[in-house]
């Protein structure tokens, strides 16, 4: 294990890098070799200046493919030493070479720029990979790059080819969710009754009694579930890009049934609900927000941090709109590697959802778990709930660390007096 995955408090690392990673390398397996509707570029931002590496200027060489990205033309990666692995469709192929005209304009006076020509293709800022000449390549520098165990990594490329094509045919995964399979998949979605596949977990506080106190219940749809109904030989979230799109259908069927206020307890309660930034910014939102704006319930909506990241932009304009409106805003799916970057003062959210690992045993007494405690008690504005909590041992290790919420099956037990 490197250092900068074992020791992920106070590192500089990319805070989504290790999980762009192994994504990455899950779509680079996905990929047909054979195929020429895929072209892939290499960023290599790492090499630039350190003057020139700051967050704004990282950020610039993002938003140069956002017309892209936003089509779904064109899907970014994010590595740990800040380059950017860039899959394009090769039709946009004119698109990509603009996209990086544009990077060696912004940086032409960087060192790196001095012996490079202005040319989309050649210089040292990209590498381009074609995947017809190139797929074994890539292959071999996904997994290198892939935040895997140190057994995987010592796999030679025939058993990664292998691999790749055995999780392609998996019958306990499915076949991966395919683009033309999607529109299916949404149709089957809006004629299925969710109210069979809605579970509801809540987050609670421990008072001085130790009994626990609901603060709010979660509102989420069971996807493997819900899977087994639509496509039970699918695999829904192989492709993140897909599974996203799928989940903003989504998104608007569980605000749909939540408008309709069959469950009373939630009403009353307050509750959270798992939504995109795109879905917070769409029409569908707005009517629920004319149906159902928050007035004396806590309504939470639950965000992904790697959707927050994703578009920083269109995430400060959304919960911009949303608290002011009187909603709260909760980052989920938050690591011990990702959670120094949520801060919540900064991004003025109510709450930081970190999931429980056994790791977080371990901090306890250590250096790094009093920057991790003292990082909680900072942030003021916003309070960290521990989520996946299946045991006494995961509540009692996150109060020592200064956690007050927790959620998971252990809490749903507790909760109900089991």
């Amino acid at each position: 294990m490197s250092e900068e995955r074992s020791t992920p408090i106070g590192s500089t690392a990319n805070p989504l890098g290790e999980s762009h990673e192994a994504r990455f390398l899950d779509d680079v397996k996905s990929l047909d070799p054979a195929s020429r509707e895929k072209g892939v570029i290499r960023l290599h931002l790492s090499r630039l200046a350190p003057e020139n590496r700051d967050k704004q200027n990282l950020r610039n060489a993002e938003t140069v493919f956002d017309d892209l990205t936003r089509t779904r033309s064109a899907w970014l990666y994010r590595l740990r030493n800040s380059d950017l692995m860039v899959v394009f469709e090769r039709h946009e192929n004119d698109s990509a070479e603009r996209a990086v005209l544009k990077l060696l304009k912004l940086w032409e006076r960087d060192p790196l720029m001095q012996k490079s020509k202005s040319d989309a293709r050649k210089n040292r800022l990209s590498s381009w990979f074609d995947m017809a000449s190139d797929y074994d390549k890539l292959l071999t520098f996904a997994m290198r790059q892939s935040a895997t165990t140190e057994k995987s990594a010592r796999k030679t490329l025939p058993e990664l080819i292998a691999e790749r094509e055995l999780q392609r045919n998996n019958p306990e995964r499915g076949t991966p969710l395919a683009p033309l399979e999607l529109g299916r998949a949404e149709e089957a979605l809006a004629r299925v009754d969710l109210s069979s596949f809605t579970r509801r977990q809540p987050v609670c506080a421990f008072v001085e009694d130790g009994k626990p106190e609901v603060v709010f219940t979660e509102v989420f749809v069971s996807i493997s579930d819900l899977r087994e109904t639509l496509m039970p030989r699918t695999d829904l979230t192989f492709n993140p890009w897909l599974f996203q799109h799928f989940t903003q259908t989504l998104d608007r069927r569980v605000m749909a049934q939540i408008a309709r206020r069959e469950d009373r307890s939630l009403m009353r309660d307050g509750f959270s609900i798992n939504v995109n930034v795109s879905t917070v910014l769409s029409e569908e939102f707005l009517a629920f927000d004319d149906d159902f704006a928050p007035s004396s319930q806590d309504v939470v909506l639950e965000i992904r941090i790697e959707d927050i990241f994703a578009d920083p932009a269109s995430f400060a304009f959304a919960s911009d709109f949303v608290m002011e409106r009187g909603y709260r805003i909760c980052i989920d799916g938050l690591s011990l590697n990702t959670f120094p970057y949520a801060d919540t003062n900064r991004l003025g959210v109510a709450y930081a959802k970190l999931a429980w690992t056994p790791d977080l045993a371990a901090f306890v007494g250590t250096t790094q778990g009093q920057e991790l405690k003292q990082m909680i008690r900072d942030r003021k504005k916003g309070r960290t709930i521990l989520a996946r909590c299946d045991s006494d041992a995961a509540v009692k290790v996150g109060q020592q660390l200064g956690i007050t919420l927790f959620q998971g099956r252990y809490i749903d037990g507790v909760s109900r007096g089991r």
